[in-house]
């Protein structure tokens, strides 16, 4: 089926969810019973139109974006300039402006109305890893979404659902506090109370239905740029070694005989943090490039196996308003044949790299690490359905003797409080692993065994080349750079003012600087390493405290278990 086919249906779908819905609430009220539901839909349409014109307002206000005049831009970069002058003359559409964020975290994106008043911006990241041709495709894949009113698109498709929520809110409030409700003694009341709620519950699952929908769009209309961008260049393996930079982190700029200058002169920067042996670090960053001064084909695959194999990615693509990077890549690889080109990274190797580290199956891996992440979740749940089952014995439907007494629900709810409290200290234990070893981007990026659950605790060294949001002014996430590859760091605390704080005054300080960072490697929708501590050159220490802030629930839980307890022996 066609991008543009699926795309066209998944929105079509969207709307029957809507008129099925609204059909239904026609069908069991009279018109003027509608009114309110109107006026609600009414103000959710009003916000999602307000968001739309004020987005590209905000955009401009929190990015440091370096406008330049379309000139410029044409003199400076002539080979992307040739790709937009081409689009623009093809489609009929005004030349977009043009932003460069001095920022080495390449990224893209476009945002604007229409495809006539876009804007795009890309980072100085974009121009410094990649080579001229990647870059056109780069730009090529922006256009597309400039060429297929993304904006327009994306922003309707999205509006469906909160316009769903906005029924199921008003069905759900109608049926409790409406004027119909003033009559439920009788049995009309009763009936159009009941009908009130069935369509609240129906809304509420067309929402979520329509939610996923949604993110499918999305993640269609990026498939569609890429065969936008592959249309453009006549090659898609530009694309696909862009996205593998990128998303990947992968480095390989230049020859062999260029990488090593490079990887020596970094090792010496960096040979006062003395973690690596110089040398050795440098044969490891050969590892990911081939002779042509590519990266190599097992680097790759190793790290697109997590994408095609690890169950965690199947949740993420679910969640996600963009494919996994490996996905996109097999898409780009069957379009080769249409231009008659070999394909660089066809992922064959694969699924060997991933039974070779987690054998055939990671099912065992998988619902650990979901078990780990919701014992104390899973524990709740238990209490919840047992207090259900002794309110049943307690006014008498079932006989639990002895067992069905207020001291007995109070000493249960005690200990499971306890229980969770503990629940916490051991999913912390996990999630956050000691035994931090001296380790390097490649090696952490191609580990299949891993996820946000499941971490390799690890001791990296390099450069902060960047903030995790390229010119973000409130982005306290950062993005490194070692002798093998590029990774973004996690420096959030969980407590959003340190966030802010940290954002404001450290995050544009450490980019720029030598350090070594401790943490936990995990995967994402991306691999992304989040920091216990960060050392500089010059001998400043930066903690993070996001693990410890999770003790904070444990507490509490002991706190509630202990106070029950405490009432468990009042009452006796």
């Amino acid at each position: 089926m066609g991008l543009k086919l699926a795309s066209t249906l998944a929105v079509m779908f969207l709307f029957a969810l809507i008129y099925a819905v609204v059909f239904t609430i026609g069908v069991w009220f009279l018109p003027g019973d509608l009114f309110g539901l109107l006026i609600m839909i009414a103000l959710t349409i009003l916000i999602v139109l307000f968001q739309y014109g004020l987005s590209p307002l905000i955009i401009r206000l929190i990015y440091r974006i370096d406008w330049m005049e379309y000139e410029d831009f044409t003199y400076k970069y002539p080979h992307l300039a040739d790709v937009i002058d081409k689009v623009t003359a093809i489609q009929e559409i005004k030349t977009p402006r043009m932003g460069i964020i001095h920022d080495l975290n390449p990224q893209a994106f476009t945002f604007g109305y229409t495809k006539n008043s876009a804007r795009m911006v890309i980072t100085d990241g974009i121009l410094h890893y990649l080579d001229e041709q990647e870059q056109r495709a780069v730009v090529a894949h922006e256009l597309g979404h400039i060429v297929h009113n993304d904006f327009i698109l994306m922003t309707v498709v999205f509006a469906i659902p909160l316009i769903l929520l906005t029924i199921a809110r008003w069905s759900y409030y109608a049926a409790r506090f409406s004027s119909v409700r003033k009559s439920r003694d009788s049995d009309a009341g009763s009936y159009i109370g009941l009908a009130l709620i069935v369509v609240a519950v129906v809304s509420y699952i067309s929402y979520y239905i329509g939610f996923l929908v949604s993110l499918f769009v999305s993640r269609i209309r990026e498939y569609f740029a890429d065969q936008h961008a592959a249309e453009l260049t006549e090659n898609p393996n530009l694309l696909s070694t862009a996205l593998i930079k990128i998303a990947y982190g992968l480095l390989a700029t230049g020859t062999e005989g260029e990488m090593k200058q490079k990887q020596t002169s970094r090792v010496r920067a960096l040979r006062g943090l003395g973690i690596f042996d110089p040398k050795k670090a440098a044969t490891v960053a050969l590892q990911t490039m081939n002779v042509n001064g590519q990266v190599s084909k097992r680097a790759v695959e190793a790290a697109a196996g997590w994408d095609l194999f690890n169950p965690w990615a199947k949740y993420f693509q679910t969640f996600s308003t963009h494919p996994l990077t490996a996905k996109r890549i097999q898409r780009l690889n069957e379009q080769c044949p249409t231009y008659k080109v070999p394909v660089e990274y066809d992922l064959s190797g694969a699924k060997a790299i991933k039974e070779q580290q987690v054998g055939k199956s990671m099912a065992g891996e998988f619902l650990t690490d979901l078990f780990i992440k919701t014992l104390p979740t899973i524990i709740f749940i238990i209490l919840i359905a047992f207090t259900a089952f002794w309110l049943l014995g307690f006014v008498g439907i079932f006989s639990f003797g002895s067992l069905a007494s207020i001291n007995n629900l109070i000493l249960i709810w005690a200990i499971g409080f306890i229980i969770m409290g503990f629940g916490v200290i051991g999913r912390t234990s996990f999630m956050y692993r000691k035994r931090f070893a001296p380790n390097n981007l490649v090696e952490l990026i191609t580990n299949i065994n891993v996820s946000p659950v499941r971490p390799v605790p690890a001791i990296i060294e390099g450069v902060i080349v960047g903030k995790g949001t390229p010119g973000h002014w409130l982005s306290e996430d950062l993005y490194f750079q070692d002798n093998t590859g590029r990774m973004y760091i996690d420096y959030r605390f969980g407590f959003k003012l340190m966030d802010f704080w940290w954002a404001l005054r450290r995050a544009d300080e450490l980019v720029g600087q030598n350090v070594k960072i401790q943490g936990w490697y995990r995967r994402g929708p991306g691999p992304y390493f989040q920091v216990d501590t960060i050392w500089t050159q010059e001998g400043r220490r930066f903690r993070n405290y996001s693990k410890h802030m999770t003790y904070v629930l444990a507490v509490l839980f002991f706190i509630i278990g202990a106070v029950l307890f405490y009432l468990w022996f009042a009452v006796i």
